[in-house]
């Protein structure tokens, strides 16, 4: 009885000096996880310090750039204000970019109305787009032709048959037969009312443009007759050193740039022809009042010109 006493006693021993270590080893796990959170801690202060830096300096970014904008206009206004005393002195020429001939009034016309006939047809987009289903249309057609012609084959070979297993799969091979044409046969009704209107669309397109093809070629021809005549009067105005009109040094400034400088010349004839085309006479705003529609080759060209206007 004594020897299992102390075989007790020595196992409750040995239990006693596990559970020591354990609990020693948690206490440095625990110790470990308090480091961690000191350190999580210290990071999560200075990310909070590094997002206060950042806001200040997005703070000042946007002071200055606001600064350097409203220096940049009084600056604009300045020079404006100097080319004016200077024309005003008889000091500078001023560029006569406002006045038009007779015959150049005449061209804008065919290009104005080259351009209403151009928004009477379909875009290109458009008729891709009912061509493509047209095309669907009479590939569906063919398809389901194609498998009546199956259909008929099963028929005759469930008519051939006299054995009773082949006569089973025949049975079998027409019905799949006859659900894959009833599938077919729904997909073509739901495509016979778009493809109607997709034909007359087509149709109706072809016959316009071959009423408005005169009107829309002559105003082409107009479009670059104008765009080369007023290229040179604005290539001139800058070889004369000639000052241009408020409404033009508003948006382009006074002289072309040295980089993009075709580009520039580019946007600016562009103007002037927007300008002669749509009679815009204001003498403060060049592309005058946005357009009353969305759509459309003149509100199409507004909205193209403001945004190339916007670079310079």
């Amino acid at each position: 009885m004594t020897g299992d006493y102390d075989h007790q006693i020595r196992d409750l021993d040995h239990r006693i000096d596990s559970l020591e270590s354990d609990l020693s080893s948690l206490s440095g796990k625990f110790g470990d996880t308090d480091d961690l959170d000191y350190e999580l801690r210290d990071i999560r202060s200075d990310v909070s310090s590094a997002e206060s830096k950042l806001e200040e300096l997005e703070t000042e970014l946007n002071d200055h750039v606001g600064e350097t904008d409203r220096a940049m206009k009084r600056l604009v206004g300045q020079v404006r204000l100097l080319e004016g005393q200077l024309l005003a002195a008889g000091g500078a020429q001023p560029a006569d970019l406002d006045s038009f001939t007779a015959e150049q009034r005449k061209l804008a016309r065919a290009v104005s109305l080259g351009w209403d006939a151009c928004d009477a047809l379909l875009s290109d987009y458009e008729q891709s787009a009912y061509r493509q289903r047209v095309q669907r249309f009479g590939a569906s057609i063919a398809q389901h032709q194609e498998h009546r012609a199956e259909v008929i084959a099963a028929v005759g070979k469930l008519v051939a048959t006299g054995a009773a297993r082949e006569h089973a799969a025949a049975v079998t091979e027409l019905g799949q037969a006859l659900g894959q044409e009833r599938r077919l046969s729904q997909d073509l009704d739901r495509q016979t009312d778009p493809a109607a209107e997709a034909k007359r669309a087509l149709a109706a397109d072809a016959k316009v443009r071959a009423e408005k093809q005169g009107v829309i070629t002559a105003g082409e021809k107009a479009e670059q007759k104008l765009t080369l005549a007023l290229r040179s009067r604005l290539t001139d105005a800058i070889s004369a050193r000639a000052l241009p009109p408020v409404w033009f040094a508003t948006v382009l400034g006074s002289v072309p740039p040295a980089a993009r400088t075709q580009k520039w010349v580019e946007t600016a004839t562009g103007l002037l022809l927007y300008r002669l085309v749509y009679g815009i006479r204001d003498s403060v705003v060049a592309l005058g009042d946005k357009p009353a529609g969305r759509t459309g080759r003149r509100a199409e060209w507004y909205k193209q010109l403001a945004q190339d206007l916007r670079y310079w």
